[in-house]
Formats: structure tokens, sequence, C-alpha cells
């Protein structure tokens, strides 16, 4: 099924303005990322320790890891950008395959000709 000119340009649009939330908030991710392996690392050895003061120090250390954490929310909306954009990828990826006609014919014992289905497949992909 061809899609007409204007629904790709404008899906090339919407693939770019995707990509520039994506770069845009990537810093946030990356903070996002390193304040939850802080917070991480700190309960994991907060619950491990039966020392009062390592306990105060990585109940602090966790608390910064959180809030480090939560500084960058904005990393919420790039991590959403980019699961839009990877849908709508694989949604044009698969637009050129007829899955009608690719899986019309059916077999009885579909696992025993699994290398003809992936021919057929690779066949009709592009």
């Amino acid at each position: 099924m061809k899609q007409s000119k204007g629904k790709q340009v404008l899906m090339a649009l919407a693939g770019l303005a995707l990509l520039a939330v994506v770069i845009g908030t990537l810093p946030h991710m990356i903070g996002l990322g390193l304040g939850a392996l802080l917070a991480f690392y700190a309960i994991s050895k907060f619950i491990q320790t039966s020392n009062v003061f390592a306990k105060i120090g990585f109940g602090l250390l966790a608390a910064i890891g959180i809030g480090f954490a939560l500084s960058n929310i904005w990393a919420v909306l790039g991590i959403a950008a980019a699961l839009a954009l990877y849908i709508g990828y694989m949604r044009m990826k698969m637009q050129r395959v007829d899955l009608n006609q690719l899986f019309a014919r059916r077999r009885k014992a579909s696992s025993a000709h699994f290398e003809a289905d992936w021919k057929d497949l690779d066949k009709n992909r592009y």
C-alpha cells in the first residue's frame, strides 16, 4: 500500500521533530540514569550495612540520587519521543510488507518450514 507524497512529507517532518526532542533531552536522560544508578547503589548498600553512621551516609547519598533523578524529569518527554520515533520507524518499515499476501499460504508444520518463510519475508520486504 503506497502512501501519498503529502503524508510522507508530514511523517518525515514529524520524525525530524521527534528526533530534535530526543537530542534536546539527551542530557536530561543521562542525568536521570545517573541519578537512578546512584540511588539504586546507595539503597542497596543501605540495606546491606548494619552500621548506623553508614546507614545515615547511604541514606543521604540515596536522597541526593533521588533528587538528581527527579530534577531531570524532562527525560520522560525524551523517552516518550524516542519510543514514538521507534514505533513510527517500525510501522514505516513494515508497510512495505503486505502481511495478508505474506501469510496467505498456511503450512501445517510451520516450524519445519522456517527457512522458506524467512526467505519469503526477506524477498517480499524490499
